[in-house]
């Protein structure tokens, strides 16, 4: 695992398309090992969760764009034009959660509650240790420069 993050992170474009592939492929991997579903199961899953991060994906780069927008205004020192960006912003959350809302409903029909539970903790904690092993790595990085 540690190899797969480091190699991840020494990559240039932090999150282009091929590493977030990567990612995904291997948060499928520890997900079915989580849940051990029988094979037709894990390819209900399967198409389900793909659909679902790369919907995911497509509001986090939508709503990254507009934030990058924001602050181009607010680097500018623009008096107006704030509001429209920020209520896009918000829409994009409040899509985000009903894609959640909606993936977590459909995850009903092939999973148990448990095995939903499942899936929200692991979600929950790939992404603090990924974004842990970043941070370590960057750390060690920075010892061995000084």
């Amino acid at each position: 695992m540690f190899a797969f993050f480091a190699e991840f992170s020494s990559a240039q474009g932090f999150m282009r398309p091929m590493w977030r592939q990567r990612i995904l492929e291997f948060k499928k991997v520890r997900l079915l090992e989580i849940l051990k579903l029988d094979e037709q199961t894990s390819v209900k899953f399967l198409s389900k969760y793909s659909k679902f991060s790369d919907d995911l994906a497509q509001v986090w780069i939508e709503r990254e764009n507009l934030i990058n927008e924001l602050e181009v205004k607010i680097n500018r020192g623009d008096k107006d034009g704030y509001d429209k960006l920020m209520q896009d912003i918000f829409e994009l959350e409040r899509k985000e959660n009903e894609l959640k809302v909606n993936f977590y409903n459909e995850l009903k029909g092939i999973l148990s509650d448990r095995q939903i539970a499942q899936v929200i903790v692991f979600e929950r904690n790939f992404n603090r240790e990924f974004i842990n092993t970043l941070r370590e790595m960057q750390r060690e990085r920075m010892r061995r420069r000084f």
